[in-house]
């Protein structure tokens, strides 16, 4: 999926190779920024091992992501004004070895960082899934209002931080100049914390903060479970603004009879069942055949909007440039973890990460 650049003289690297420039926790660095050695304090094991795929991932990801924007955008810059006859005798050539390097599988640096940039979506999406439903469970588990231990307040300030970062780039992104994939990855790279996903845990190492000069302070569990639904609408609103440019819905038109990597027909179906799930989800909120709102429980209320993000997130997986079988049935298996039966939304919550090679 991330293969070589079009660029001339790139050194861009295979996904293999950049999988294996990654130092992983375990490989006892521990200089990464990304790195989930942190992790190992998690007193589940479940939790251990999805926030270290997650980690991985994005990582693996960023680097793919800062590879591909730099290429994106030297290639835009030669395509737009090049300086001199030789170079547009250059530029001749390497558009037409680009279209031949097509028609063999070989993709383009922005189809790459698009790829790059839908996955980290995804992936996002998970982990915050996942958070929230580890936290309800726990708090499921508290008979006792004067049981419920509440949440540390460094991690509830790490949720916070989180929305905010997303809230302002939504902000911002009108005034930034490119494609969405493109806004975010220049952006990423210098906020590194945009879109990464803290992990919620029972205790946040409250021995660590005391030797650091930290005041541990709880935070009570409705205000934290505010935070959390908070950090979810504002993902969603992130999803919203990624809307299609009327000339790449142009360009998707005219590229119908072009050759595809997989059956056009499936991709069609996936993408009328998507509009059709999210329909009869959003009718849950009406009371009978009335275009009223009936009122919902909270819950409720939680439990469609997370429904109608799995489905966001897999409309946009559906229209991104190229699409590979794997990622096709990834889409599939998705939209599968949610129904509709007898007026009663059913959705499986469970973590179902998005191929990224």
């Amino acid at each position: 999926m991330f293969g070589d650049s079009v660029t001339e003289g790139s050194t861009s690297k295979s996904s293999s190779e950049w999988r294996n420039s990654i130092n992983y926790r375990d490989s006892g660095t521990g200089d990464d920024p990304f790195s989930s050695s942190s992790r190992r304090s998690c007193p589940t094991w479940e939790s251990y091992t999805v926030f270290r795929k997650y980690d991985e991932e994005m990582l693996f990801l960023d680097r793919i992501s800062a590879q591909k924007l730099s290429e994106t955008e030297s290639l835009r810059a030669i395509e737009a004004c090049p300086r001199s006859i030789s170079e547009r005798i250059v530029h001749k050539l390497t558009t037409k070895n680009r279209k031949s390097s097509h028609q063999f599988g070989r993709g383009n640096p922005y189809q790459e960082l698009e790829t790059a940039y839908v996955a980290q979506i995804c992936l996002t999406w998970e982990a915050l899934n996942w958070n929230y439903k580890n936290y309800q469970r726990l708090k499921a588990t508290y008979s006792r209002e004067e049981d419920d231990p509440g949440c540390p307040g460094q991690i509830a300030q790490q949720f916070q931080q989180f929305q905010v970062l997303l809230q302002r780039f939504i902000e911002n992104e009108p005034y930034e100049h490119g494609r969405r994939p493109e806004i975010y990855a220049r952006i990423r790279n210098a906020a590194p914390k945009l879109l990464q996903v803290p992990e919620f845990r029972v205790s946040s190492s409250e021995d660590n903060d005391k030797k650091a000069g930290f005041i541990h302070v709880s935070v009570s569990s409705n205000k934290f479970a505010r935070v959390m639904e908070d950090a979810i609408r504002t993902f969603m609103n992130f999803l919203k603004e990624d809307k299609e440019k009327p000339c790449d819905i142009f360009k998707a038109f005219f590229k119908r009879n072009s050759r595809q990597t997989v059956d056009p027909t499936y991709l069609h179906l996936m993408r009328k069942s998507n509009k059709r799930k999210k329909l009869r989800i959003k009718d849950l909120r009406r009371a009978g055949k009335c275009f009223r709102k009936r009122k919902l429980k909270e819950e409720e209320e939680m439990e469609i909007l997370m429904s109608l993000i799995d489905l966001k997130v897999v409309s946009r997986v559906l229209r991104m440039t190229e699409i590979s079988e794997e990622q096709l049935h990834w889409c599939e298996e998705k939209m599968n973890k949610i129904r509709v039966w007898e007026g009663k939304l059913q959705r499986d919550s469970s973590p179902l990460f998005f191929p990224t090679h």
